[in-house]
């Protein structure tokens, strides 16, 4: 049977872990600090200040929420949640239309747009197909 024990030894307790408790700790500790940090510098905005603002989170291989309405004027920040690099880049069916591109985002760093024209707008992350979202931008009241 596979348990953690407490042998005596001299007097004093030892703590006694199978190997493969070890080998799981180990594996996890270098699959969470061996991260790919592309990124090259702090938090990226292409376009200025705004006073509204809303948040789409990446996590995993998808957007959070996916489909978001907003003000015109609001600025949409993507907050990378995953532990894999993503993009935000404007278009549909995988085809850049040059409006935002996010370039790489690593893990825990963010990119940010402000939508000034209405209008729908696609986004997709390059290295994941099938994750894509899109921001309709209305006239602010």
């Amino acid at each position: 049977m596979h348990s953690i024990q407490f042998i005596p030894s001299d007097g004093k307790f030892r703590l006694r872990i199978p190997a493969f408790l070890t080998a799981l700790f180990l594996a996890a500790f270098f699959i969470t600090s061996c991260g790919d940090d592309t990124s090259t510098g702090p938090d990226i905005n292409d376009n200025g200040d705004s006073s509204d603002e809303a948040v789409i989170q990446m996590v995993g291989q998808s957007f959070s929420p996916s489909n978001l309405e907003v003000d015109a004027g609001t600025t949409v920040t993507w907050q990378n949640s995953s532990d894999m690099v993503h993009t935000v880049t404007s278009g549909s069916d995988r085809e850049h239309d040059e409006l935002f591109n996010s370039g790489d985002v690593a893990p825990g760093n963010s990119y940010s747009f402000t939508f000034t024209d209405t209008g729908t707008f696609d986004y997709f992350c390059i290295p994941h197909p099938g994750m894509a979202g899109t921001i309709t931008v209305v006239e602010s009241d």
